[in-house]
Protein backbone atom coordinates (compact mmCIF):
# COMPACT_ATOMS: atom_id res chain seq x y z
CA UNK A 1 0.00 0.00 0.00
CA UNK A 2 2.79 2.22 0.90
CA UNK A 3 4.66 0.99 -2.17
CA UNK A 4 1.63 2.11 -4.31
CA UNK A 5 1.16 5.69 -2.74
CA UNK A 6 4.70 6.42 -3.78
CA UNK A 7 4.37 5.71 -7.23
CA UNK A 8 1.14 7.75 -7.67
CA UNK A 9 3.38 10.72 -6.18
CA UNK A 10 6.14 9.96 -8.51
CA UNK A 11 3.66 9.56 -11.12
CA UNK A 12 1.82 13.14 -10.29
CA UNK A 13 5.03 14.56 -9.94
CA UNK A 14 5.99 16.04 -13.19
CA UNK A 15 2.40 17.34 -14.05
CA UNK A 16 3.20 19.51 -10.33
CA UNK A 17 6.22 20.71 -11.84
CA UNK A 18 4.46 22.41 -14.80
CA UNK A 19 2.01 23.68 -13.21
CA UNK A 20 3.67 26.74 -11.58
CA UNK A 21 4.34 27.84 -15.52
CA UNK A 22 1.00 27.41 -16.65
CA UNK A 23 -0.33 29.34 -14.03
CA UNK A 24 1.85 32.12 -14.92
CA UNK A 25 0.74 32.12 -18.67
CA UNK A 26 -2.75 32.13 -17.21
CA UNK A 27 -2.05 35.35 -15.31
CA UNK A 28 -0.34 37.06 -17.95
CA UNK A 29 -3.04 36.64 -20.40
CA UNK A 30 -5.50 37.84 -17.89
CA UNK A 31 -3.36 40.80 -17.43
CA UNK A 32 -3.33 41.23 -21.13
CA UNK A 33 -7.13 40.87 -20.85
CA UNK A 34 -7.63 43.51 -18.24
CA UNK A 35 -5.27 46.36 -20.04
CA UNK A 36 -7.83 45.45 -23.00
CA UNK A 37 -10.82 46.42 -21.26
CA UNK A 38 -9.80 49.14 -19.00
CA UNK A 39 -11.41 51.33 -21.98
CA UNK A 40 -14.72 50.10 -21.01
CA UNK A 41 -14.46 51.05 -17.28
CA UNK A 42 -13.04 54.48 -18.08
CA UNK A 43 -15.80 56.82 -17.17
CA UNK A 44 -15.43 58.95 -20.23
CA UNK A 45 -16.14 55.88 -22.39
CA UNK A 46 -18.57 56.71 -25.21
CA UNK A 47 -19.55 53.53 -26.94
CA UNK A 48 -20.87 55.51 -30.18
CA UNK A 49 -17.50 56.63 -30.81
CA UNK A 50 -15.57 53.60 -30.21
CA UNK A 51 -17.60 51.78 -32.31
CA UNK A 52 -17.57 54.91 -35.03
CA UNK A 53 -13.90 54.76 -35.19
CA UNK A 54 -13.96 50.91 -36.18
CA UNK A 55 -16.51 50.98 -38.77
CA UNK A 56 -14.56 54.21 -40.15
CA UNK A 57 -11.27 52.02 -40.09
CA UNK A 58 -13.34 49.25 -41.60
CA UNK A 59 -14.85 51.57 -43.92
CA UNK A 60 -11.83 52.83 -45.64
CA UNK A 61 -10.36 49.59 -45.99
CA UNK A 62 -13.42 48.79 -48.08
CA UNK A 63 -13.07 52.21 -50.12
CA UNK A 64 -9.31 51.09 -51.02
CA UNK A 65 -10.76 47.63 -51.93
CA UNK A 66 -13.57 49.62 -54.40
CA UNK A 67 -11.20 52.31 -56.36
CA UNK A 68 -8.86 48.94 -56.58
CA UNK A 69 -11.62 47.22 -58.48
CA UNK A 70 -12.72 50.37 -60.33
CA UNK A 71 -9.47 50.90 -61.46
CA UNK A 72 -9.25 47.58 -62.86
CA UNK A 73 -12.43 47.70 -64.26
CA UNK A 74 -11.13 51.07 -66.05
CA UNK A 75 -8.26 49.84 -67.38
CA UNK A 76 -9.93 46.12 -69.12
CA UNK A 77 -12.36 48.83 -70.51
CA UNK A 78 -9.39 50.88 -71.87
CA UNK A 79 -7.70 47.98 -73.15
CA UNK A 80 -10.38 47.31 -75.20
CA UNK A 81 -10.95 50.53 -76.72
CA UNK A 82 -7.19 50.62 -77.32
CA UNK A 83 -7.69 47.33 -79.07
CA UNK A 84 -10.62 48.76 -80.85
CA UNK A 85 -9.18 51.44 -82.24
CA UNK A 86 -6.21 49.97 -83.29
CA UNK A 87 -8.65 47.62 -85.64
CA UNK A 88 -10.02 50.68 -87.21
CA UNK A 89 -6.86 52.20 -87.75
CA UNK A 90 -5.78 49.70 -89.64
CA UNK A 91 -8.70 49.76 -91.37
CA UNK A 92 -8.57 53.20 -92.64
CA UNK A 93 -4.71 52.36 -93.78
CA UNK A 94 -5.67 49.80 -95.38
CA UNK A 95 -8.25 52.26 -97.11
CA UNK A 96 -6.03 54.91 -97.87
CA UNK A 97 -3.23 52.92 -99.25
CA UNK A 98 -5.99 51.49 -101.94
CA UNK A 99 -7.20 55.00 -102.73
CA UNK A 100 -3.35 56.43 -103.14
CA UNK A 101 -2.54 53.51 -105.56
CA UNK A 102 -6.04 54.56 -107.06
CA UNK A 103 -4.81 58.21 -108.11
CA UNK A 104 -1.50 57.70 -108.75
CA UNK A 105 -2.36 55.41 -111.28
CA UNK A 106 -5.03 57.92 -112.44
CA UNK A 107 -1.71 60.37 -112.45
CA UNK A 108 0.37 58.62 -114.51
CA UNK A 109 -2.28 57.84 -117.03
CA UNK A 110 -3.28 54.50 -116.08
CA UNK A 111 -7.17 54.41 -117.75
CA UNK A 112 -9.44 52.21 -114.94
CA UNK A 113 -12.74 53.64 -117.01
CA UNK A 114 -11.88 50.94 -120.26
CA UNK A 115 -11.06 48.38 -117.69
CA UNK A 116 -13.84 45.72 -118.56
CA UNK A 117 -16.95 45.40 -115.99
CA UNK A 118 -16.95 43.26 -113.35
CA UNK A 119 -13.11 42.63 -113.66
CA UNK A 120 -12.66 43.71 -110.12
CA UNK A 121 -9.74 41.51 -109.49
CA UNK A 122 -7.87 42.53 -112.32
CA UNK A 123 -8.30 46.49 -111.30
CA UNK A 124 -6.94 45.58 -107.74
CA UNK A 125 -4.39 43.97 -109.30
CA UNK A 126 -3.68 47.24 -111.86
CA UNK A 127 -3.28 49.22 -108.21
CA UNK A 128 -1.01 47.07 -106.83
CA UNK A 129 1.23 47.11 -109.51
CA UNK A 130 1.24 51.05 -109.43
CA UNK A 131 2.16 50.46 -105.57
CA UNK A 132 4.88 48.12 -106.56
CA UNK A 133 5.94 50.19 -109.08
CA UNK A 134 9.57 51.83 -108.08
CA UNK A 135 9.60 55.38 -108.12
CA UNK A 136 11.87 57.28 -110.27
CA UNK A 137 14.98 59.67 -109.03
CA UNK A 138 12.73 62.69 -109.72
CA UNK A 139 9.56 61.60 -107.06
CA UNK A 140 12.14 60.47 -104.65
CA UNK A 141 14.21 63.96 -105.05
CA UNK A 142 10.49 65.89 -104.42
CA UNK A 143 9.89 63.65 -101.55
CA UNK A 144 13.10 64.47 -99.92
CA UNK A 145 12.73 67.94 -100.57
CA UNK A 146 11.10 69.24 -97.99
CA UNK A 147 12.92 67.23 -95.31
CA UNK A 148 16.03 68.31 -96.82
CA UNK A 149 15.08 72.42 -96.70
CA UNK A 150 13.91 71.76 -93.15
CA UNK A 151 17.42 70.49 -92.02
CA UNK A 152 18.82 73.78 -93.97
CA UNK A 153 16.99 76.41 -92.30
CA UNK A 154 17.07 74.76 -88.97
CA UNK A 155 21.33 74.60 -89.14
CA UNK A 156 21.12 78.57 -90.95
CA UNK A 157 22.90 77.26 -94.67
CA UNK A 158 21.05 80.22 -96.02
CA UNK A 159 23.25 79.31 -99.42
CA UNK A 160 22.73 75.44 -99.54
CA UNK A 161 18.90 77.02 -98.80
CA UNK A 162 19.10 79.39 -101.96
CA UNK A 163 20.32 76.95 -104.32
CA UNK A 164 17.41 74.34 -103.70
CA UNK A 165 15.19 76.78 -104.07
CA UNK A 166 16.74 77.37 -107.30
CA UNK A 167 17.47 73.69 -108.40
CA UNK A 168 13.26 73.09 -107.30
CA UNK A 169 12.19 76.29 -109.63
CA UNK A 170 14.04 74.91 -112.30
CA UNK A 171 12.63 70.88 -111.80
CA UNK A 172 9.52 72.68 -111.99
CA UNK A 173 9.96 74.58 -114.75
CA UNK A 174 11.07 71.78 -116.69
CA UNK A 175 8.76 69.14 -115.20
CA UNK A 176 5.58 71.46 -116.80
CA UNK A 177 7.58 71.47 -119.77
CA UNK A 178 8.43 67.66 -120.12
CA UNK A 179 5.32 66.45 -117.98
CA UNK A 180 7.85 64.32 -116.25
CA UNK A 181 5.78 64.95 -112.96
CA UNK A 182 2.16 64.06 -111.97
CA UNK A 183 -0.01 66.83 -110.99
CA UNK A 184 -0.50 65.56 -107.59
CA UNK A 185 3.57 65.49 -107.08
CA UNK A 186 4.08 68.71 -108.85
CA UNK A 187 1.65 70.58 -106.76
CA UNK A 188 3.22 69.40 -103.93
CA UNK A 189 6.26 70.52 -105.15
CA UNK A 190 5.19 74.03 -105.97
CA UNK A 191 3.49 74.25 -101.96
CA UNK A 192 7.17 73.48 -100.89
CA UNK A 193 9.23 75.82 -102.64
CA UNK A 194 6.47 78.32 -101.72
CA UNK A 195 6.26 78.14 -97.61
CA UNK A 196 9.86 77.18 -97.24
CA UNK A 197 10.76 80.23 -99.44
CA UNK A 198 8.71 82.24 -97.11
CA UNK A 199 10.46 80.40 -93.56
CA UNK A 200 13.50 81.49 -95.26
CA UNK A 201 12.45 85.24 -96.11
CA UNK A 202 11.33 85.14 -92.27
CA UNK A 203 14.25 83.86 -90.95
CA UNK A 204 16.57 86.35 -92.92
CA UNK A 205 14.35 89.38 -91.73
CA UNK A 206 14.70 88.50 -88.23
CA UNK A 207 18.76 87.71 -88.31
CA UNK A 208 18.39 91.33 -89.91
CA UNK A 209 16.65 93.00 -86.85
CA UNK A 210 19.32 91.58 -84.30
CA UNK A 211 21.05 94.29 -82.94
CA UNK A 212 24.34 92.01 -82.96
CA UNK A 213 23.91 92.00 -87.03
CA UNK A 214 25.92 94.26 -88.71
CA UNK A 215 28.69 94.84 -91.58
CA UNK A 216 28.60 91.41 -93.72
CA UNK A 217 26.09 89.58 -91.35
CA UNK A 218 23.92 92.33 -92.56
CA UNK A 219 24.76 92.68 -96.17
CA UNK A 220 24.43 88.81 -96.49
CA UNK A 221 21.15 88.29 -95.20
CA UNK A 222 20.11 91.15 -97.41
CA UNK A 223 21.68 89.82 -100.32
CA UNK A 224 19.82 86.46 -100.02
CA UNK A 225 16.79 88.48 -99.22
CA UNK A 226 17.11 90.15 -102.59
CA UNK A 227 18.16 86.66 -104.09
CA UNK A 228 14.40 85.90 -102.78
CA UNK A 229 12.88 87.94 -104.41
CA UNK A 230 11.88 90.72 -101.59
CA UNK A 231 14.38 93.30 -102.65
CA UNK A 232 12.29 96.21 -100.95
CA UNK A 233 11.99 94.62 -97.69
CA UNK A 234 15.56 93.75 -97.91
CA UNK A 235 16.92 97.09 -98.45
CA UNK A 236 14.03 98.66 -95.64
CA UNK A 237 15.27 96.09 -93.35
CA UNK A 238 19.16 97.53 -94.05
CA UNK A 239 18.60 100.29 -93.23
CA UNK A 240 16.65 100.23 -90.47
CA UNK A 241 19.24 97.94 -89.00
CA UNK A 242 21.55 100.94 -89.33
CA UNK A 243 19.36 103.24 -88.01
CA UNK A 244 18.53 101.05 -84.83
CA UNK A 245 22.36 100.68 -84.16
CA UNK A 246 22.51 104.30 -84.40
CA UNK A 247 20.36 105.30 -82.23
CA UNK A 248 21.93 102.08 -79.80
CA UNK A 249 25.43 104.42 -80.07
CA UNK A 250 23.86 107.77 -79.56
CA UNK A 251 22.69 106.69 -76.23
CA UNK A 252 25.83 107.22 -75.03
CA UNK A 253 26.41 110.81 -75.70
CA UNK A 254 24.61 112.96 -72.97
CA UNK A 255 24.49 116.09 -73.16
CA UNK A 256 25.09 118.24 -69.59
CA UNK A 257 24.94 122.19 -68.88
CA UNK A 258 28.55 121.95 -67.95
CA UNK A 259 29.96 120.36 -71.48
CA UNK A 260 31.00 122.61 -74.27
CA UNK A 261 28.53 122.17 -77.47
CA UNK A 262 31.52 121.60 -79.80
CA UNK A 263 32.52 118.61 -77.95
CA UNK A 264 28.43 117.22 -77.51
CA UNK A 265 28.21 118.45 -81.60
CA UNK A 266 31.37 116.79 -82.44
CA UNK A 267 30.47 113.64 -81.25
CA UNK A 268 27.02 113.71 -82.32
CA UNK A 269 28.00 114.34 -85.98
CA UNK A 270 30.67 111.80 -86.25
CA UNK A 271 28.44 108.90 -85.23
CA UNK A 272 25.44 110.23 -87.46
CA UNK A 273 27.60 110.76 -90.68
CA UNK A 274 29.19 107.63 -89.90
CA UNK A 275 26.41 105.54 -89.93
CA UNK A 276 24.93 107.32 -93.22
CA UNK A 277 28.06 106.68 -95.02
CA UNK A 278 27.99 103.04 -93.68
CA UNK A 279 24.45 102.51 -94.79
CA UNK A 280 25.43 104.02 -98.41
CA UNK A 281 28.32 101.41 -98.39
CA UNK A 282 26.18 98.40 -98.06
CA UNK A 283 23.59 99.82 -100.29
CA UNK A 284 26.35 100.24 -102.68
CA UNK A 285 27.19 97.08 -102.16
CA UNK A 286 23.89 95.07 -102.40
CA UNK A 287 21.50 96.60 -104.52
CA UNK A 288 23.96 99.80 -106.44
CA UNK A 289 21.88 102.83 -107.56
CA UNK A 290 18.68 100.83 -107.68
CA UNK A 291 17.32 102.44 -104.14
CA UNK A 292 18.96 105.77 -104.75
CA UNK A 293 16.34 107.86 -103.75
CA UNK A 294 15.16 105.91 -100.86
CA UNK A 295 18.79 106.38 -99.76
CA UNK A 296 18.36 110.01 -99.99
CA UNK A 297 15.29 110.07 -98.26
CA UNK A 298 16.79 108.17 -95.44
CA UNK A 299 19.64 110.30 -95.12
CA UNK A 300 17.85 113.47 -94.88
CA UNK A 301 16.17 112.03 -92.47
CA UNK A 302 18.89 111.20 -90.39
CA UNK A 303 20.54 115.12 -90.87
CA UNK A 304 17.52 116.38 -89.48
CA UNK A 305 16.76 114.62 -86.71
CA UNK A 306 20.78 115.41 -86.04
CA UNK A 307 20.31 119.17 -86.48
CA UNK A 308 17.48 119.46 -84.25
CA UNK A 309 19.45 117.50 -81.23
CA UNK A 310 22.23 120.02 -82.17
CA UNK A 311 20.03 123.16 -82.20
CA UNK A 312 18.00 121.68 -78.55
CA UNK A 313 20.98 120.99 -76.53
CA UNK A 314 24.19 122.67 -78.02
CA UNK A 315 22.81 125.87 -80.27
CA UNK A 316 20.01 126.89 -77.91
CA UNK A 317 21.85 127.96 -74.76
CA UNK A 318 24.42 129.87 -77.22
CA UNK A 319 22.04 131.32 -79.25
CA UNK A 320 20.16 133.00 -76.66
CA UNK A 321 23.45 134.08 -74.87
CA UNK A 322 24.59 135.79 -77.47
CA UNK A 323 27.26 133.15 -77.47
CA UNK A 324 28.21 134.01 -81.22
CA UNK A 325 31.33 131.99 -81.60
CA UNK A 326 30.23 128.72 -79.84
CA UNK A 327 27.49 129.04 -81.71
CA UNK A 328 28.91 129.50 -85.31
CA UNK A 329 32.22 126.16 -84.24
CA UNK A 330 29.05 123.89 -83.78
CA UNK A 331 27.88 125.41 -87.16
CA UNK A 332 30.97 124.63 -88.76
CA UNK A 333 32.02 121.28 -86.76
CA UNK A 334 28.22 119.25 -88.05
CA UNK A 335 29.09 121.01 -91.32
CA UNK A 336 32.97 120.07 -91.49
CA UNK A 337 31.76 116.43 -91.21
CA UNK A 338 29.31 116.71 -93.42
CA UNK A 339 31.33 117.84 -96.17
CA UNK A 340 33.50 114.16 -95.54
CA UNK A 341 30.39 112.28 -96.65
CA UNK A 342 29.45 114.48 -99.88
CA UNK A 343 32.92 115.02 -100.98
CA UNK A 344 32.98 110.62 -100.96
CA UNK A 345 29.28 109.69 -101.83
CA UNK A 346 28.31 113.19 -103.20
CA UNK A 347 25.07 113.57 -101.38
CA UNK A 348 23.79 117.01 -100.65
CA UNK A 349 23.02 117.15 -96.91
CA UNK A 350 24.64 121.31 -96.06
CA UNK A 351 21.63 122.80 -97.06
CA UNK A 352 19.55 121.06 -95.07
CA UNK A 353 21.75 121.42 -91.93
CA UNK A 354 21.98 125.55 -92.86
CA UNK A 355 18.60 125.93 -92.97
CA UNK A 356 17.89 124.10 -89.98
CA UNK A 357 21.12 126.22 -88.58
CA UNK A 358 20.61 129.26 -89.78
CA UNK A 359 17.46 130.69 -87.35
CA UNK A 360 19.87 129.64 -84.37
CA UNK A 361 23.05 131.54 -85.66
CA UNK A 362 20.72 134.67 -86.52
CA UNK A 363 19.59 134.66 -82.87
CA UNK A 364 23.13 134.90 -81.44
CA UNK A 365 24.40 137.40 -83.84
CA UNK A 366 21.42 139.65 -82.80
CA UNK A 367 22.02 139.07 -79.40
CA UNK A 368 25.47 139.43 -80.05
CA UNK A 369 24.88 142.72 -81.38
CA UNK A 370 22.65 144.06 -79.12
CA UNK A 371 25.06 143.68 -76.33
CA UNK A 372 27.93 145.41 -78.39
CA UNK A 373 25.20 148.15 -79.08
CA UNK A 374 24.16 148.39 -75.27
CA UNK A 375 28.75 148.41 -74.34
CA UNK A 376 28.84 150.94 -76.82
CA UNK A 377 26.07 152.96 -75.54
CA UNK A 378 27.18 153.19 -72.17
CA UNK A 379 31.04 153.52 -73.05
CA UNK A 380 29.46 156.78 -74.98
CA UNK A 381 27.42 158.12 -72.34
CA UNK A 382 30.75 157.68 -70.15
CA UNK A 383 33.09 159.70 -72.46
CA UNK A 384 34.53 162.61 -72.11
CA UNK A 385 35.66 162.78 -76.38
CA UNK A 386 39.00 163.65 -76.10
CA UNK A 387 40.50 162.46 -79.51
CA UNK A 388 44.07 160.27 -78.59
CA UNK A 389 46.29 158.16 -80.03
CA UNK A 390 45.87 154.40 -79.59
CA UNK A 391 47.45 152.93 -76.73
CA UNK A 392 51.46 151.78 -76.72
CA UNK A 393 50.27 147.82 -76.71
CA UNK A 394 47.25 148.13 -79.32
CA UNK A 395 49.18 150.14 -81.46
CA UNK A 396 51.96 147.64 -81.05
CA UNK A 397 49.89 144.77 -81.86
CA UNK A 398 48.36 146.91 -85.12
CA UNK A 399 51.37 148.16 -86.45
CA UNK A 400 50.73 146.10 -89.75
CA UNK A 401 47.82 147.41 -89.84
CA UNK A 402 48.85 151.16 -89.36
CA UNK A 403 51.35 151.17 -91.40
CA UNK A 404 49.66 150.24 -94.09
CA UNK A 405 46.89 152.82 -93.49
CA UNK A 406 50.21 155.25 -93.28
CA UNK A 407 48.36 157.29 -90.38
CA UNK A 408 47.42 156.71 -86.75
CA UNK A 409 44.37 157.92 -85.81
CA UNK A 410 43.44 159.78 -82.97
CA UNK A 411 40.06 158.08 -81.57
CA UNK A 412 38.14 158.68 -78.03
CA UNK A 413 38.52 156.38 -74.97
CA UNK A 414 35.11 155.22 -75.85
CA UNK A 415 36.20 154.63 -79.80
CA UNK A 416 39.32 152.95 -78.50
CA UNK A 417 37.70 150.72 -76.12
CA UNK A 418 35.37 149.70 -78.65
CA UNK A 419 37.52 148.64 -81.09
CA UNK A 420 39.46 146.78 -78.56
CA UNK A 421 36.45 144.79 -77.52
CA UNK A 422 35.66 144.08 -81.50
CA UNK A 423 39.26 142.64 -81.81
CA UNK A 424 38.83 140.47 -78.36
CA UNK A 425 35.63 138.82 -79.59
CA UNK A 426 37.00 138.17 -82.95
CA UNK A 427 33.29 139.17 -84.06
CA UNK A 428 34.53 140.20 -87.47
CA UNK A 429 35.73 136.78 -88.42
CA UNK A 430 33.06 135.10 -87.07
CA UNK A 431 30.70 136.79 -88.70
CA UNK A 432 32.00 136.52 -91.85
CA UNK A 433 32.62 132.76 -91.25
CA UNK A 434 28.55 132.96 -90.46
CA UNK A 435 27.98 134.29 -93.69
CA UNK A 436 30.03 132.40 -95.55
CA UNK A 437 27.97 129.13 -94.21
CA UNK A 438 24.49 130.63 -94.99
Amino acid sequence: MASAKSSRSRASAPSGAHQPNGGAGDQEAGVQLADKLKIFKTDNFDPDAYVQSKCQTMNEKFQVLTRTCAFYDAKCRTSKEISDLEGELLSIKNLLGAQTGLIRGLAEGVNIDSLPAGSEGSTENDISNVEDREPSELEKWVEEFPDMLEVLLAERRVDEALDALDEADRLVADAKQKQTLGTADLSSLQNAISDHRQKLADQLAEAACQSSTYGIELRAAAAALKRLGDGPRAHTLLLSAHDQRLQYNMQVIHPTNTSYGGAYTAALSQQVFSAIAQALNDSQAVFGDEYASELVIWSTIQAEAFAHLVKRYALASSAAAGGLRAAVECVQIAIGHCSLLEARWRLSLSSVLLKLFRPSVEQALDANLRRIEESTAALAAADDWILTYPPTGARTSNRASTVALGVQPKLSSSAHRFYLMVQVTDISTRMTNCFIFI
